[in-house]
C-alpha cells in the first residue's frame, strides 16, 4: 500500500513537472520516415513524417510530401533527409527535411521549419516560390537557390526582409562555365 501511495505521488509529480516543462531547441532529437501511398498498387506518391522528439519523451510529427510525384523513377536517398542549419540567421539550427529532386539534374527540394525561440516550437517557412538545392550563406545572411535544366543554371539568392523571404538577386550562366569556376 504504502508502495502504491509513493508511485502515486511520483506520477503525479511527473505529470506537473510535465506541464512546467518548456521545451528548449537542444532537447529535439529527429528522425524521419518515408511512407509510400498507394492508389491501386501503384507507388502515387511518398508522405515524409518528422518525428520531433524533446527531452521529456514528447513526440510532435511533421508531415510533407515528397517530390516528385511517383518516386519510383528518382533516387529516393535524399527523401527524408534531415539537415540542421541556420535559415534564419538567429543563432539557432533551423530543420529542412528533403522531399526530393525536380529532375534529372537534381534541383532537389526542403521543406523547412524555422525554430521560434519565443513559442519554443518549429514553425512552417512560408515563401512564394520553390527554393532549389539551398545553400546557407552565413557570411552574407542569405539563402542560396541553384536550378539546372540542361546547360542552364540559374542561381537566386534570398535575403529576409519584415519576416520574410525575398528575392534580392537572380543569375543566369551556363553549367560549363559554373565548372569552370
Amino acid at each position: 500500500m504504502v508502495v502504491a501511495a509513493m508511485l502515486a505521488a511520483c506520477v503525479g509529480q511527473t505529470s506537473a513537472q510535465d506541464t512546467d516543462y518548456i521545451p528548449q531547441r537542444s532537447d529535439y532529437s529527429f528522425r524521419s520516415d518515408v511512407r509510400a501511398i498507394n492508389d491501386d498498387g501503384d507507388v502515387r506518391w511518398d508522405s515524409i513524417v518528422v518525428y520531433l522528439t524533446d527531452a521529456k519523451g514528447h513526440t510532435q510529427e511533421l508531415y510533407s510530401q515528397a517530390l516528385p510525384l511517383d518516386t519510383l523513377q528518382w533516387n529516393r536517398s535524399c527523401i527524408g533527409e534531415i539537415v540542421e542549419d541556420d535559415w534564419n540567421f538567429d543563432g539557432i539550427p533551423d530543420l529542412q527535411v528533403g522531399t526530393g529532386p525536380m529532375n534529372g539534374f537534381g534541383n532537389y527540394t526542403y521543406d523547412v521549419w524555422l525554430w521560434n525561440n519565443k513559442t519554443h516550437k518549429f514553425e512552417e517557412l512560408k515563401h512564394d516560390c520553390e527554393i532549389y538545392s539551398p545553400s546557407i550563406d552565413s557570411d552574407n545572411k542569405c539563402i542560396v537557390s541553384v536550378w539546372r535544366l540542361d546547360d542552364e543554371v540559374e542561381i537566386i539568392k534570398y535575403k529576409w526582409k519584415d519576416g520574410k523571404l525575398v528575392e534580392f538577386e537572380r543569375e543566369q550562366m551556363s553549367a560549363s562555365n559554373l565548372a569552370d569556376d
